[in-house]
């Protein structure tokens, strides 16, 4: 297991005094790619190679208080690339010894040339040799989108600080993204989970509208990503909330 120790920094808190949803996932992408740095290479040198990670799917469980500007915490992370084209990585932030976040994420590994997922074993097999567990492959279900409920609606176009090195929208961009477009109510409520499928990826200079829909439960939204001109929806999301922190 990888384990790292960060502090928050000014620029990572909201006006609530804690960590930003999008500063902790950049954290948890930053901290998988130091943590196989020394076997697959840093980023530049993967994508030199003619591969790239994308990711696919996205679960997370918020267990405790976020940190607070200055405060420190240690992120941990182990990943399981046994699962055929997949590669499962799992995700721990704790303070003082008492976790506060837990995450699940799977990724498939992109021949660029090719443009088509490869299985990382035959393609990177020095992948196996640190920081793996076993990964249970499950993960949430996100229900089926409602229109009949659909809550609002919210369109954007793609900008260039959404995009990551990939030249798509970086996948924390979303979650930043589902937040801003939740019911401005909700802004001061504790998140206590959130997961995602991902299709496809947008691009720049491309509109995406967010449709939000309410579940049954009273704290629970489901979200659909659609691009312009793309008929089956690019992302799903699954969010509910809890208490209000202010």
């Amino acid at each position: 297991m990888f384990k790292r120790e960060i502090q928050v920094q000014p620029s990572d808190v909201s006006c609530l005094g804690t960590i930003k949803l999008r500063c902790l996932l950049d954290y948890f992408q930053d901290t998988a790619g130091i943590a196989v740095q020394d076997i697959e290479g840093t980023t530049s040198e993967l994508i030199a190679r003619g591969y790239a990670w994308v990711l696919t799917k996205y679960e997370i469980e918020f267990i405790g208080k976020l940190p607070a500007i200055d405060e420190k915490f240690e992120l941990a992370t182990f990943h399981d690339p046994n699962h055929g084209y997949n590669t499962l990585r799992v995700f721990q932030a704790s303070q003082d010894g008492r976790p506060f976040v837990w995450a699940k994420t799977s990724w498939l590994l992109l021949d660029l040339a090719a443009g088509r997922p490869v299985k990382p074993i035959a393609h990177l097999p020095e992948i196996t040799s640190r920081d793996t567990q076993d990964i249970a492959p499950e993960f949430r279900d996100i229900p089926e989108f409602e229109s009949i409920d659909l809550e609002r609606e919210v369109v954007r176009t793609v900008g260039f600080h959404d995009l990551d090195y990939n030249g798509h929208v970086n996948n924390a961009a979303y979650f930043e993204w589902i937040y801003d477009a939740t019911p401005v109510e909700f802004a001061g409520h504790q998140l206590k989970s959130v997961s995602a499928s991902f299709r496809s990826g947008a691009k720049f200079g491309e509109k995406v509208t967010l449709r939000i829909s309410r579940r049954l439960e009273e704290l629970c939204f489901c979200y659909e990503l659609l691009r312009e001109g793309v008929a089956k929806p690019s992302a799903h999301f699954l969010c509910t909330w809890g208490t209000r922190n202010v």
